[in-house]
């Protein structure tokens, strides 16, 4: 058995993680709502919120800001390249994969 101390930080971890995924589920729900008002800032607030909560939900599992930035922009490249609606109609997920590679770039 764990010795006290262990199941108070798995527990404190638990919490943390499920803070984090409420939070994110609020970010969405601020997205909504902005998007109803039709705010640019407020809208820009709520995305901003939930690619925060998002990264720091990634190294919370495990998952480093570098990591989660690189499986993104394979996402986006393997998305690209598999003619996703996104990138047919608007190309999106190209803007997406210069935005991450001029990042990587400086």
């Amino acid at each position: 058995m764990p010795p006290f101390g262990a199941d108070r930080t798995l527990a404190r971890h638990l919490k943390v993680l499920d803070w984090l995924k409420a939070e994110l589920v609020g970010g969405v729900a601020a997205l909504f709502k902005a998007t109803a008002l039709g705010s640019q800032d407020a809208i820009a607030d709520a995305l901003s919120s939930i690619l925060l909560t998002t990264y720091v939900l990634g190294r919370r599992l495990g998952v480093s800001f570098a990591q989660l930035e690189l499986r993104a922009a394979m996402r986006a490249r393997e998305l690209a390249l598999e003619g996703h609606e996104l990138e047919r109609s608007y190309g999106d997920l190209s803007a997406l994969q210069q935005h991450f590679d001029e990042g990587a770039n400086g």
